[in-house]
Formats: C-alpha cells, sequence, structure tokens
C-alpha cells in the first residue's frame, strides 16, 4: 500500500457510499474507541455513524430534520480533538450536494480535511443494492428495477431509485464532486475487489497510524445479506401490507425489527442462486458500465488504494431468466412465520382482567 499514512490533525471524512462495506468500518471503529484514543486516534459521533447530525444539515430522505444542534455538536466534538487524527464516518456524505459537501469540509476541519471513499463492481452492487430498497418497502421485482436503474433517460426523470444509485456511484463524478471542494491531493479511493477482507479495516489503520489488527470487523454486525428467494419473501410481506394499506412507518416492526432480522440471525439453507442473474438485456450494460468505471479510476487524478481492474466485469457474469425465484427452503419460511408471530405477540396488549401473561381463557377457567 505504500505509506498512506495522514499528518497528525487531519479530519479524515468517509463518504462511504453505501453498499462498499461501510457499516463493517464503522462497527470496528465504534468498537475500538478506548484503544484508538490510546493511539491519538478520535472517531467522531457517539454511535455508529453521526445519523442525526447529517440529516440535520439535509442529507437522506428525512421530511422532518432534526435540530442543527446534533450538527454543531459534532462539528465542535471535531474541532476538540485538536491534533489527534479523527475519522467521521457516513455513507451519507456519498450523497451531499455541493452545498453540503462545502459545508461538511468547512465545519470538520477545512484544510485539514482528507476524504476517503470507497468503489466496488457494479454487478455485486446492484444486487445488493436492489435488496436493500426492498427491506426498505420497494415492491419493484429486481427486473423492473434494473429497468429503472439502468435506463439511460433516469436521470431526466429523476426518479429516486435511480439517482439513489448514481448520486453516489458514478465514480467518475463523485470524484470530481469532492475534489472540487477540497483539491485531488486530499482524496483516497479505496477499489474494494470483495475478496480482500482485510484491505479496508487495513487501509483505513495505515490512514491513521494505527497498529495492524485494531479495527476488527465483526461479520454479526455487518449488515449481512439475504438470499435472492429470501429478498422476493420480504418483498411479498411488502405487498401483503401495500394491499391493506398498512404504511411503511407502521409495517418497519414486523419487517425490519422482526422478519429481516430473523432471516440474517438464522444459519439458514440458502437456495440457489443466492444472487439473481442479470437479464440478458441487462448483462451487456452492466459490463459497459464495469468498464467505464474501472477506466475512470485508472484516469484519476487522486490516491487510489487497490486495481482498478478490480472494476472489471467478473466473468461468466451470471446471467439468466429471473421471471421464476428459487424456493424458499421450509426453514426459512418457519423463521418468518415465528417472526412475524412473535412481533406480533409483543405488541399485542394484555386482555383486559388478566394478569400479565394470562389469557382471558386462563381467567375464565380459574
Amino acid at each position: 500500500m505504500g505509506d498512506l499514512l495522514l499528518p497528525e490533525g487531519t479530519r479524515l471524512v468517509h463518504i462511504g457510499p453505501h453498499k462498499t462495506g461501510s457499516t463493517a468500518v464503522q462497527v470496528a471503529f465504534h468498537e475500538a474507541r478506548g484503544e484508538l484514543a490510546a493511539h491519538g486516534v478520535h472517531y467522531a459521533g457517539s454511535g455508529r455513524r453521526p445519523r442525526l447530525a447529517g440529516r440535520s444539515i439535509g442529507l437522506g430522505r428525512s421530511t422532518a430534520r432534526p435540530p442543527m444542534k446534533h450538527w454543531k455538536r459534532l462539528a465542535a466534538e471535531v474541532a476538540a480533538a485538536g491534533d489527534q487524527r479523527v475519522c467521521i464516518s457516513s455513507e451519507d456524505f456519498g450523497r451531499a450536494t455541493e452545498e453540503q459537501r462545502r459545508r461538511i469540509v468547512d465545519d470538520l476541519g477545512g484544510a485539514r480535511v482528507h476524504v476517503v471513499a470507497v468503489v466496488r463492481r457494479f454487478d455485486s452492487y446492484l444486487p445488493s443494492q436492489w435488496q436493500e430498497r426492498v427491506k426498505s418497502g420497494v415492491t419493484l421485482s429486481w427486473e423492473e428495477w434494473l429497468r429503472v436503474v439502468l435506463d439511460p433517460a433516469g436521470a431526466e426523470s429523476g426518479g429516486y431509485e435511480w439517482e439513489n444509485v448514481w448520486r453516489a456511484h458514478d465514480v467518475h463524478r463523485l470524484l470530481g464532486d469532492w475534489t472540487d471542494v477540497v483539491g485531488p491531493e486530499r482524496v483516497t479511493l479505496i477499489v474494494n475487489d470483495g475478496i480482500d477482507r482485510e484491505l479496508l479495516p487495513r487501509t483505513f489503520e495505515r490512514l491513521l497510524g494505527l497498529p495492524d489488527g485494531v479495527l476488527a470487523p465483526d461479520p454479526s454486525r455487518s449488515n449481512p445479506s439475504l438470499s435472492w428467494a429470501e429478498v422476493e419473501l420480504v418483498r411479498a410481506a411488502h405487498l401483503a401490507f401495500d394491499a391493506l394499506g398498512v404504511d411503511r412507518s407502521r409495517r418497519r416492526p414486523w419487517i425490519k425489527g422482526g422478519l429481516v432480522r430473523q432471516l440474517q440471525g438464522d444459519d439458514l439453507p440458502r437456495a440457489a442462486p443466492a444472487v439473481p442473474p442479470f437479464p440478458e438485456w441487462a448483462a451487456q450494460q452492466v459490463r459497459t458500465i464495469n468498464a467505464s468505471r474501472a477506466h475512470a479510476v485508472r484516469d484519476a487524478p487522486v490516491r487510489v488504494v487497490g486495481d482498478a481492474d478490480a472494476l472489471l466485469t467478473r466473468e461468466p457474469l451470471p446471467v439468466g431468466p429471473v421471471d421464476v425465484p428459487p424456493a424458499l427452503p421450509q426453514a426459512a419460511v418457519a423463521v418468518a412465520v415465528r417472526a412475524l408471530v412473535q412481533t406480533t405477540v409483543e405488541r399485542l396488549p394484555e386482555p383486559a382482567g388478566a394478569p400479565p401473561g394470562q389469557t382471558d381463557e386462563e381467567t375464565r377457567d380459574a
């Protein structure tokens, strides 16, 4: 990797973007706060990432902004770190507007800010992003969603699904946006090849002057993926809630808090293929996009960690029909039923006149 060490007092602003390994990195930083401090490094914020601070300056899709005190508190915390190296991590930064980018840099250290971003292969990113959108309530099938995000007219239509993909994952634009604010000499781009699991934590350690092994991602807390069949189960649950007129905020405890959490937490048999193949029409587009992104990284004026060729399509690209997903294993169905029943029971009121935990029937029998 060479000498990646940043000067003392650097504010390392990790901008993601989303679905590039950010959660694992953030969990590792959060869990290692004590050891970081012993090496003169401060991880800003009180949680895994400063979500409320970002939303208070307009990042994310929240319709109601939290008070500005959250952002001011984060900026004050960073300033108080003095000559320590500081890391501030939020994948929401990767979708910031020009005005927000300038505010982020100005408020978090100005000339001390060094930006780090991560890029991954597009054909591995797309299924992962579709899965996240389904978890959030999008009911488009895999092919329907691909037609939206790969449509060249998407930029003009202004649809959120298209913007959500391209605003942060157009690597040429992303680098241009941030180098316009901090200059190319203060941007590092990490190419996550999806194979070397040590690349991200070791790179952050070298940037911040930490010994090897201080950042130890916990696989159980890194937003593990669902299989294609499991994603279809979640999508079917959302379709059922839609048909019943239940809005997303009311269904969240059942879907994300119950069904998804149980599917992620249990060691279940996975129906093959675990990841949906690409329809024939989409495959060539994805190959072209991968080649274009690799070219952009090779020509980038910023410091690059990793091999740009890792962004090229890894052949053979899975291609095939997507109209019939694989059948869900019976064990996964059992987990789903248990999760939904358990979440429902937890939210039921106690029957009137019955002691806690006792049913009406038990009361009558007594």
